[in-house]
């Protein structure tokens, strides 16, 4: 049973997701207008659908590698809002906070999966391996 921190981590980087779609939305027309629909339609694509296998493959298989590259994936994320903050680029109003709001809602979760609980956790699924999960799905 995955422990609170894994499951709480699962719905705050879901929200962190969600928050991304709305800053998507609301900037769809600058990042058409930009770099064509085909581009902003594609980066917008890759990056929620590799939010959401890496979450999944965290969060539901316990993989270390998904969980690690969530993490570079969250470490870029923020250095690229730091950036924005650093050279005055960052939007203001509510794409800023938004913005914000979901920087937070990315590290947060990351913070959640490194409690000891949740290590306990990735430990016990990496002890199980692959096999043993294939025989207690046939056997349930």
């Amino acid at each position: 049973m995955r422990p609170k921190s894994v499951v709480l981590a699962e719905w705050l980087y879901l929200a962190s997701i969600g928050l991304l779609i709305a800053v998507s939305v609301l900037t769809w027309d600058a990042a058409v207008a930009q770099g064509g629909f085909a581009l902003a339609a594609g980066v917008t694509a890759f990056g929620v659908g590799l939010s959401l296998l890496l979450l999944i493959l965290t969060t539901r298989r316990g993989s270390r590698v998904a969980l690690w590259l969530l993490v570079a994936l969250t470490v870029l994320g923020a250095a690229g809002v730091m950036l924005q903050v650093a050279t005055g680029v960052l939007a203001t109003g509510l794409i800023g906070m938004l913005t914000i709001a979901q920087l937070v809602l990315t590290i947060l979760p990351i913070v959640l999966l490194f409690r000891p609980r949740a290590r306990a956790w990735f430990d016990e699924v990496a002890d199980r391996g692959i096999d043993d999960d294939a025989e207690e799905e046939i056997e349930a």
